[in-house]
C-alpha cells in the first residue's frame, strides 16, 4: 500500500464510524503496516473515542466503535501542515578593495646563535633539593615518634607505630576471674 501521508488511526478511521464493527483482520488489510489493529485501536481511545471489544478467550474477534469525542472531525480531517517558508536570500554587498601595500624589506642583521640550557644539568639540583626536604621531614617525624614513645632509639617498637604500647595488659588481673565475674 502505498504512503498517503496518514497516520494509522486516520487511516482506521476512514472506515470506522459509530456503530461499525470490524474485525482486527479487516483493520490490519485496510490500514497496511502490519498486524497491529489492537494498538491502533488503543490510540484512538487515548484520543477520545470508545470501543466494545469481543474476545474468544485471550484473542480479540472484533472491534465496535461506540461513541466518539466533541473534537472527532478534526481528528479524521486533520489541518494540513504549512509549509515552510524560507526567507529569500540577499546577496551580499561586494567587499571594496584594499589599498595595496609596500612591503619594505627589513634591515639584514647577524644571525645570533642561541644556547640551549640542558635539563639533565639542572635535574641533580632539583633532586638534591627533594631529598634534602625529605631528610628533613623524617628527621621530625622521629622526634615527634620519639616524644610521644612510640620509637626506642630510632627503631619502630612491636613492628608498628602505636599510641599506647601496653594497652592490653593485665597488671595483676586474673582473665579467669573476669571472665567468671569473680572480680
Amino acid at each position: 500500500m502505498r504512503n498517503t501521508g496518514k497516520r494509522p488511526h486516520e487511516k482506521l478511521l476512514e472506515i470506522m464510524n459509530v456503530g461499525t464493527t470490524l474485525t482486527p483482520a479487516e483493520i490490519n488489510a485496510h490500514v497496511g503496516n502490519g498486524d497491529y489493529a489492537s494498538k491502533h485501536v488503543w490510540f484512538l481511545g487515548k484520543l477520545g473515542f470508545t470501543f466494545d471489544i469481543v474476545k474468544d478467550g485471550r484473542t480479540v474477534t472484533s472491534y465496535t466503535m461506540t461513541a466518539e469525542p466533541a473534537n472527532a472531525a478534526e481528528i479524521r480531517n486533520p489541518a494540513p501542515k504549512a509549509a515552510k517558508v524560507k526567507a529569500p536570500k540577499v546577496a551580499k554587498a561586494p567587499k571594496a578593495k584594499a589599498a595595496k601595500t609596500v612591503k619594505v624589506a627589513a634591515p639584514k642583521t647577524e644571525k645570533t646563535t642561541k644556547t640551549k640550557v640542558r635539563v639533565s644539568k639542572q635535574t641533580p639540583i632539583k633532586k638534591a633539593a627533594r631529598d634534602i626536604l625529605k631528610d628533613k621531614a623524617d628527621a621530625q617525624a622521629d622526634a615527634l615518634l620519639a616524644e610521644l614513645g612510640m620509637r626506642n632509639g630510632g627503631e619502630v617498637r612491636g613492628g608498628s607505630y602505636s599510641v599506647d604500647p601496653d594497652w592490653d595488659a593485665l597488671d595483676g588481673i586474673d582473665p579467669m576471674a573476669l571472665i567468671n565475674h569473680e572480680v
